[in-house]
């Protein structure tokens, strides 16, 4: 009885709704109802399509404003320290960002003379493409976070993605100084949620401070003293290296431990640091090719030639300050096809002084010892 009632009211507000209609409506329906029905259906379609980006493009407008409220908010209060972003990371929650947000907080320091470093979790969602997408998605997509960071005047920004195994995916952007293109560098990291290990907690707040603050870039800038702390907490990550980091940031933490350690060594420091400097390069080079990136190929040889001249200097050694000499100068000819004059240079008084070295002891007659 129920259904046969609720089947009988069904025409009746069928009939009530087809009387709102214009005339032409109704006419339409009696002549042909299978069409009208049709195109009653495309135009409910259309209407729920444009309710649909509109929801979305007030959405996207109501996340544009809220960003720029914030990127202002920051450019207001910004200070002497430096000003860390980190983005929205696929796939992870917010618990992941705040764990990043604290180990920034907790070890920028090791790695710059800057204890303390603003970081905020910046409401900005970028793609992360592969080195392999093509160009011009990779710079409109560096244009864009560098927007972030001339809004914010921050100095760099972090986004990236969590894949299904836990590895974290991540971008890392400053601006470039003037007239260079915008360079995205990728690190990955092996982040356990709830309990991440000290060593990437480190690793990633020592890729951040290297970018915002680099201090090994130039080394002899510094006084020792100051340059030790981070040479050591360099040291410590370099003996615990392992899978949970990727190469190409594994062989950023050994070079700038190589190029710290050769400076606290040849300013007067135990000559650890010069066998570690050593250690480290000869590390490195094995993984750098010459053909596909000369630079830092003779940058390499160079620091290895320098190693090996101040232990000749110090040991006595006439065999070490020949190979010094002897690295030094191929270091010379890959850096001259490059546009590191100053690594050149400082490659030419390395030899100088080896050769310089090598004639005194000749001219003095002095015996070299073993």
């Amino acid at each position: 009885m129920v259904n046969l009632a609720a089947a009988a009211q069904t025409p009746d507000w069928a009939s009530r709704l087809m009387r709102l209609l214009p005339g032409e409506f109704q006419d339409a329906f009696v002549q042909s109802p299978n069409v009208f029905m049709l195109f009653m259906a495309m135009g409910l379609a259309a209407v729920i399509i444009s309710v649909f980006w509109m929801l979305s493009g007030m959405g996207a407008a109501s996340a544009a404003a809220r960003m720029a409220l914030r990127a202002q908010a920051l450019k207001r209060g910004k200070d002497h320290r430096a000003l860390v972003l980190i983005g929205e990371i696929a796939g992870a929650g917010g618990l992941l960002r705040q764990e990043m947000k604290e180990a920034i907080e907790d070890n920028f320091g090791l790695f710059s003379f800057e204890q303390n470093v603003q970081v905020d979790l910046f409401p900005l969602r970028l793609k992360t493409l592969p080195s392999t997408a093509h160009p011009e998605p990779r710079r409109r997509l560096a244009v864009e976070a560098a927007a972030a960071l001339e809004r914010s005047a921050a100095d760099v920004i972090v986004w990236g993605k969590r894949s299904w195994s836990g590895r974290l995916d991540l971008r890392i952007l400053t601006l470039p100084s003037y007239g260079r293109t915008h360079e995205v560098q990728e690190i990955e990291l092996a982040w356990k949620t709830g309990r991440p290990d000290e060593l990437v907690q480190r690793a990633l707040a020592f890729a951040l401070a290297r970018k915002a603050r680099p201090v090994l870039h130039r080394p002899q800038d510094y006084k020792p003293e100051r340059l030790h702390p981070i040479v050591e907490a360099l040291d410590q990550m370099v003996e615990a290296r392992g899978s949970e980091l990727s190469e190409g940031l594994q062989l950023e933490i050994l070079s700038d431990f190589a190029s710290g350690a050769l400076s606290l060594g040849e300013r007067g420091g135990h000559v650890k640091w010069l066998q570690k400097s050593l250690d480290a390069r000869q590390y490195y080079l094995d993984k750098v090719d010459r053909t596909t990136d000369p630079g830092a190929w003779g940058a390499a040889q160079q620091e290895i030639g320098r190693a090996l001249t101040a232990l000749g200097e110090r040991e006595g050694a006439r065999d070490k300050l020949e190979e010094g000499a002897a690295r030094l100068k191929l270091a010379m000819d890959a850096l001259r096809s490059t546009d590191s004059l100053q690594q050149a240079e400082v490659a030419l008084r390395a030899l100088q002084r080896a050769e310089q070295t090598l004639q005194q002891r000749r001219r003095v007659g002095l015996r070299w010892p073993g």
